[in-house]
C-alpha cells in the first residue's frame, strides 16, 4: 500500500520516538477504551477478513482428527487460527500482519503514541495452557500458568465466554492491557473439567520430553494433541458407565 511522502515522515518520526510496552505499564480508562473497542476490535476484523478462509481448511482436519465434539468447535478453531496465524506473522521478515495492519490504519495508530508498541505485543503473545485460580466474577479472574506457575489476571471482554471454573484447566493466547491485566484473544478453550486431574498429572512430563528437541511452539502443539486425546478418553469413558 503506497502512502503519501508527508504521512511518511510523520510515522517514521512516530517510530523513532517510540516507546516500549510495559506490562505492568499504567494505562488510562480512556486509552484502555480505545485499545479494546477501536484497535482490538478492528484488528480481528481486519485478520478474520484477510487470513480466515485461508486457515480454515488444515484447522478443521486438524479437529477432525482430534476427534473434537461440536459443541467445543468454534472455541478451539478461533484458538487454533489465532495460534497459526501470529506465529507464522512472527516467522516473517519482510512484514508482519500487525505491520501491514498498522500501515492500512495510521490515522488510528496516532491517536495515542502507546497504541503502537502495545499493538507489537500481540506477534509476541504464545498459547498456554493455564489452571483457573481465584475467580473475583466471571469477567474478572485470576489464570496459572501450568508451565512457570506464574499467575495473570485476566479481564474477559467477550459477555458471551463461557463462565471459567475455579481449578478448570483452559488454552489460549492473552494480549497485555496495561496495568497488569491481560485479556484472551477469543474466549479459552476449556477443558473438560472431569479431565483437569489426569491432564495435569502428565503435562510437565510431556512438555519436558518434548523441548529436549523441540521449539516451545512444537511442544504446546504435541502437548495439546495428547491432551485432547485425555479430554476425549475420558470424556468417552464417563458416558459409556
Amino acid at each position: 500500500m503506497k502512502r503519501e511522502e508527508g504521512t511518511l515522515v510523520h510515522f517514521t518520526q512516530s517510530e523513532k520516538n517510540e516507546k516500549v510496552f510495559r506490562h505492568d505499564y499504567a494505562v488510562s480508562e480512556e486509552v484502555q477504551k480505545v485499545m479494546i473497542n477501536e484497535v482490538t476490535n478492528k484488528f480481528r476484523n481486519y485478520v478474520f477478513g484477510e487470513f480466515f478462509s485461508t486457515f480454515v481448511p488444515v484447522l478443521v482436519e486438524y479437529m477432525d482428527e482430534h476427534e473434537i465434539r461440536m459443541e467445543k468447535h468454534r472455541s478451539m478453531l478461533l484458538n487454533l487460527f489465532w495460534c497459526r496465524l501470529l506465529y507464522e506473522s512472527s516467522l516473517i521478515d519482510t512484514i508482519s500482519v500487525v505491520e501491514e495492519f498498522i500501515e492500512e490504519n495510521y490515522d488510528l495508530m496516532k491517536k495515542k503514541p502507546i497504541l503502537l508498541p502495545w499493538l507489537r505485543e500481540w506477534e509476541k503473545a504464545v498459547p498456554k495452557f493455564y489452571f483457573v485460580g481465584h475467580i473475583f466474577h466471571n469477567g474478572y479472574f485470576v489464570v496459572v500458568d501450568i508451565l512457570t506457575r506464574e499467575t495473570t489476571e485476566v479481564l474477559m471482554l467477550d459477555p458471551e465466554a463461557t463462565p471459567p471454573r475455579k481449578g478448570e484447566i483452559v488454552f489460549g493466547t492473552l494480549i497485555p492491557l496495561g496495568n497488569g491485566d491481560y485479556f484472551p484473544i477469543v474466549d479459552f478453550y476449556h477443558f473438560d473439567y472431569q479431565a483437569r486431574e489426569a491432564m495435569a498429572s502428565c503435562m510437565m512430563y510431556h512438555f519436558d520430553n518434548f523441548l529436549k528437541h523441540d521449539t516451545m511452539h512444537d511442544a504446546f502443539h504435541h502437548v495439546l494433541s495428547i491432551m485432547l486425546q485425555i479430554e476425549r478418553k475420558i470424556f468417552l469413558d464417563n458416558h459409556q458407565n
